[in-house]
């Protein structure tokens, strides 16, 4: 049997961007620095989304809401 590593499929971010008390963006920096893939769920493409994807995040627009 073999183990996959918990580095080996990203972990879903979601609200990464961090409108709202920027927890999500905390979360993702936190997984980023500690050396996990990062999927970051935002809402729209803008700045915050771009500060994302150099802190090493793979950013994918979108809302949970829209179904």
């Amino acid at each position: 049997m073999t183990t996959q590593s918990s580095h080996a499929s990203p972990i879903l971010v979601t609200g990464a961007a961090g409108a709202v008390g920027s927890i999500g963006r905390s979360v993702t920096e936190m997984l980023l620095a500690k050396g996990h893939k990062v999927r970051a769920l935002v809402r729209r493409e803008d700045e915050r989304a771009g500060t994302l994807r150099q802190l090493g995040a793979e950013v994918m627009q979108g809302d949970l809401t829209d179904l």
